[in-house]
């Protein structure tokens, strides 16, 4: 089954896991974090999904917010969600590593778009597309599967929706399979694959990226004393990163 076909099937149920609790304290947190103040800036978000942060990202300030998805699944709820509160936003339906923008933009982000990269050939087209979209100056911040913390047996984050289990340890190109347990009991699975922390930092110095770096997924400060955390922030089963283009 194709990625479209897989997210066109999950289309709903995905926007709905962005309720899960780590999604807010700290996939978002981390985000806006390492985004910075996006007002007056023009944004591109590929593999946008239903548009959940294309829509944060234009209530934060930025001028202009475009989102790509391959999911006509997921367009189609970003685009329902811009008719009911209109905020600016444009959806477009295409695999991201086609995509370029009419115009390039200050801001990339590519969250969780690169970990669909199964080779070093596929995660270049994407660092390629990334690259391209940026005016000089312009940043590439995105999240991804934790490629430096791959699943290990045993570990577990079933007590926050999420299990993450591949082959150990892992070579070039094998699957991380995901399972995602929404609040309501409903589950969906999907696929990321594995490519080595080196791979990504050669292919997008390769695209043109000199300064790509990985970021730690980070904890919103009123939730740093709950020891509920403790077991997610161990085994991070995410990461951000960011670049720019000179």
């Amino acid at each position: 089954m194709s990625q479209q076909d897989v997210y066109d099937s999950i289309a709903e149920r995905y926007r709905e896991s962005k309720w899960l609790l780590f999604r807010h304290f700290i996939e978002r947190y981390t985000l806006f974090q390492v985004l910075g103040d996006l007002r007056g800036r023009s944004v591109l978000d590929l593999a946008c999904g239903e548009g959940v942060y294309a829509r944060q990202f234009k209530r934060t300030g930025a001028a202009e917010v475009t989102g790509v998805d391959i999911s006509q699944a997921m367009i189609d709820l970003a685009e329902l969600a811009e008719r009911e509160e209109p905020l600016g936003c444009r959806y477009v339906r295409e695999d991201a590593a086609a995509f370029t923008p009419p115009e390039p933009v200050d801001i990339v982000t590519a969250i969780y778009l690169l970990n669909y990269a199964r080779t070093r050939k596929e995660l270049d087209r994407f660092c390629r597309a990334c690259f391209r979209a940026l005016k000089p100056g312009g940043r590439l911040v995105g999240f991804n599967d934790n490629v430096r913390n791959p699943p290990q047996p045993g570990m577990s984050l079933d007590q926050y929706g999420l299990e993450r289990t591949c082959a150990y340890p892992p070579s070039e190109g094998d699957a991380i399979q995901y399972r995602i347990t929404n609040h309501d009991g409903q589950a969906f699975e999907f696929k990321n694959y594995y490519l080595a922390p080196a791979t990504y930092e050669a292919a997008a110095r390769e695209a043109g990226f000199d300064d790509f770096r990985w970021v730690d997924a980070m904890l919103e400060p009123t939730e740093r004393n709950d020891p509920y955390w403790d077991d997610f922030m161990t085994c991070a089963p995410l990461t951000a990163f960011s670049a720019s283009k000179r």
